[in-house]
């Protein structure tokens, strides 16, 4: 088998760093583009009346690029070995984000992942990480309504009883936020406390201006795995570079 560093090698070129916050352009929920002057993006800005928790991204998912790709097609292709190679390389991905971030995660004592209507998509991709092994707890299942764009804790119901456990909450990607959100909202609901979230790619458009202006300076430097968003996120004028 090779290495989570082989595996991820394909990606390399593709993944993109994380901004940090606070900083103008940049949004303190997810840290992705927000418009100058404005501390959130239009979906977190929705969001804050109900307290989102600070996501966590590993990269940046450019859309239509590979990182957009991977992470449609590790659920989505028709084809079985696209499907397991895709899912092998975000496996790695993952698994080598949290290795290099306990601290910046937080301590928990059991993950879980946020569900669609249909499925857990990205459970096959943790059942390949053994740092998650025997500390996996699918916990939250969706209702019918769980493909809705609406912050509604609600639409997800937790079993068996959470209360004062901590759950790191696992995703694929941040598009709205209404899923993230919404199950974060169950959780706490039900007395457990949220722990990340934790989502591997934070979609981003480059027709929109804001994101345009902020991928001109952040893809042009390399992402590194033993940087993060919360210990070491990018500034457009960082001494370091």
């Amino acid at each position: 088998m090779p290495s989570a560093r082989e595996l991820i090698l394909p990606l390399r070129g593709a993944l993109v760093p994380i901004p940090a916050q606070p900083q103008d352009g940049v949004c303190s929920i997810c840290h992705s583009s927000a418009k100058p002057g404005f501390s959130h993006c239009l979906p977190c800005a929705e969001a804050a009346a109900a307290d989102p928790p600070e996501i966590l991204p590993i990269t940046l998912s450019v859309h239509g690029e590979l990182i957009h790709s991977h992470l449609r097609n590790y659920k989505d292709s028709p084809t079985a070995g696209v499907r397991s190679r895709m899912s092998l390389r975000l496996a790695a991905l993952l698994a080598t984000f949290m290795a290099n971030h306990s601290r910046c995660v937080g301590e928990w004592d059991y993950a879980t992942c946020v569900p669609s209507a249909t499925r857990v998509a990205l459970q096959p991709v943790v059942d390949r990480i053994q740092l998650f092994a025997g500390r996996y707890r699918q916990v939250l299942t969706s209702g019918p309504e769980a493909e809705a764009r609406l912050i509604d804790p609600a639409r997800f119901a937790v079993s068996p009883d959470v209360r004062g456990h901590r759950i790191l909450l696992l995703d694929d990607t941040f598009v709205s936020g209404a899923s993230v959100f919404s199950a974060a909202g169950a959780l706490r609901d039900r007395a457990a406390r949220v722990v990340g979230p934790v989502v591997i790619g934070r979609h981003v458009q480059r027709g929109w201006p804001p994101s345009a202006e902020l991928l001109s300076w952040i893809t042009k430097r390399p992402w590194d795995e033993t940087r993060c968003a919360r210990c070491a996120g990018e500034r457009p004028r960082a001494s370091l570079f």
